[in-house]
């Protein structure tokens, strides 16, 4: 028996100033499946989720829900049609409770009845095997659980339709796992998912349908069974160019200014860093790691168990405590970020649209962000407009960043965009090395294979690079050696050669190698 389409797209448009978004999409989901949108960044992917939950209304085309036309105006429009949407970014209240996230902006009597709530919670998760405790906070629950939250969250709402962007981004191999169970249980119950991704193994293990999109249209829709990785890379990238998960041959041209010899000199030494976060409660206990010019160092873990706070320590962002922090075998008393900067210190930052960019301003602007002191950019003590706007088109060329003009807005760029476009600006200047925090976050394989590859580059040619990435395949890809921490403390450092996914991912979750 045929399954029945729940939901349907007919030549959905939507443009943005200078940029057309979606260009006539067609799109349908069917009921008990599990649906994937596969495609650059760029491609449209997010804008069309946003039509379909309520955020935008599209310029043109048809929406139809179980046969049904529609056009949602807002959110709450498209929750009572049973489409319920879990970002990356997780939308919960951490100070409250499971149950009080689940039940906020929803309809209640006046009088609460806090047991039944909890009841009717504890009976969604049993059903899909989503086990959360519904009196616990949030700022208490992993990350793993906290994502069932916000499934659990779309469910007791009454979604039907489910949507999923970059659900793994933020998982464990054993937490990915147990997610795709869960999906599975829902499709079987007749649920529908629209499953986001960039990662060709987890699209190819999930899937029933893939759809690929590239700048704006769809290009093909194909069954899971009926493809391959080659095959969705060749219709995503072209017969000439494959993604680099398939292949190494994609190199970019770019100019990499570094000042390290190819000497393995060690650049960064931390020992026995203590530090606490704003709130004075411990975060790093007892840190010590050392990264060499000419080499990469991974660090793995479950996000929350020190990554950031570590970042935030070498970026003199956050000051440590107790302990030594050595930069090319001189101790660092007092780390500002200033100093770092001085020194040779490239960064490019976790949340790249709140610490990597002036939104407001043009990319020209942002190009120089770090180098507004350059004299190149100077005539006469005021700045050469001229010149800098050559600049940015030269470094909008070379990294392959899409937008109208080097005039436009940073801010209106899609996420790939902006990473490029801060990983051009750091490794343009001279420096000695460079701190990627979580590079490819939410990037195509595309760009993240151009990253990728820049970053290898760097590396060969002498630069000290810190790795903090929750993606394993892409640390077991280029790292030379894997830290992995778990509660603020580094519980191994292992060669590449002698790790696997299987391994870190028990030390991630502190059980003991």
């Amino acid at each position: 028996m045929p399954q029945s389409v729940v939901l349907e797209l007919k030549n959905i448009t939507k443009s943005f100033p200078g940029i057309i978004a979606n260009d006539h999409i067609n799109f349908d989901l069917k009921k008990g499946e599990i649906h994937t949108l596969l495609g650059e960044n760029g491609a449209g992917k997010s804008t069309l989720m946003n039509i379909i939950s309520g955020l935008y209304p599209a310029d043109e085309g048809e929406l139809s829900i179980n046969g049904e036309k529609t056009n949602f105006l807002n959110p709450k429009q498209a929750i009572l049609a049973g489409i319920g949407m879990v970002h990356q970014h997780f939308m919960l209240i951490k100070n409250h409770t499971v149950a009080e996230n689940i039940i906020l902006g929803t309809p209640q009597k006046f009088h609460l009845s806090i047991k039944k709530i909890h009841k009717e919670i504890t009976t969604i998760s049993e059903e899909y095997g989503l086990f959360v405790d519904p009196s616990k906070k949030i700022q208490n629950l992993s990350v793993g659980e906290q994502q069932r939250v916000e499934i659990l969250k779309i469910l007791y709402r009454g979604a039907q339709i489910l949507i999923l962007d970059e659900p793994t981004a933020v998982l464990s191999p054993q937490e990915s796992e147990s997610l795709f169970k869960i999906l599975h249980k829902m499709v079987a119950t007749g649920h529908s998912v629209i499953f986001i991704s960039h990662k060709m193994k987890e699209v190819l293990a999930i899937s029933d349908r893939i759809t690929i999109l590239s700048k704006g249209k769809v290009l093909k829709t194909v069954q899971r069974d009926t493809t391959t990785a080659e095959a969705l890379a060749k219709i995503m990238m072209g017969e000439s160019k494959l993604s680099s998960e398939l292949s190494k041959e994609s190199q970019s041209e770019v100019d990499i200014k570094i000042q390290n010899s190819v000497n393995q000199n060690t650049v960064i030494e931390l020992k026995n860093i203590y530090a606490d976060n704003k709130q004075g409660h411990p975060v790093l206990n007892d840190i010590s790691l050392e990264i060499k010019s000419g080499e990469i160092l991974g660090l793995a873990g479950i996000s929350g168990n020190g990554q950031s706070e570590l970042a935030k320590v070498l970026g003199g962002l956050l000051p440590f405590k107790k302990g030594e922090y050595l930069f090319e075998g001189k101790a660092l008393d007092k780390v500002s970020v200033s100093k770092m900067i001085k020194l040779g210190l490239g960064y490019i930052p976790e949340d790249r649209k709140r610490f990597g960019i002036a939104k407001g301003l043009s990319i020209a602007n942002n190009f120089l962000i770090r180098d507004y002191q350059n004299p190149q950019f100077y005539q006469n003590r005021f700045l050469n407009w001229q010149k800098i706007y050559k600049y940015a088109r030269k470094k909008m060329t070379e990294f392959d960043i899409r937008a109208p003009s080097e005039k436009t807005s940073i801010g209106k760029l899609s996420g790939g965009n902006i990473q490029k476009t801060i990983l051009s600006r750091e490794i343009s200047r001279s420096i000695k090395f460079l701190l990627a925090n979580q590079p490819i976050r939410g990037l195509d394989v595309n760009a993240a294979g151009d990253i990728r590859n820049l970053i290898l580059k760097a590396k060969e040619s002498g630069l000290a690079v810190l790795l903090i990435s929750e993606d394993l395949d892409e640390i077991l890809t280029i790292s030379d050696r894997i830290a992995i921490i778990y509660n603020g403390q580094i519980q191994q450092v292992v060669p590449r050669d002698q790790a696997n996914i299987e391994k870190i991912g028990l030390i991630m979750t502190g059980i003991p190698d």
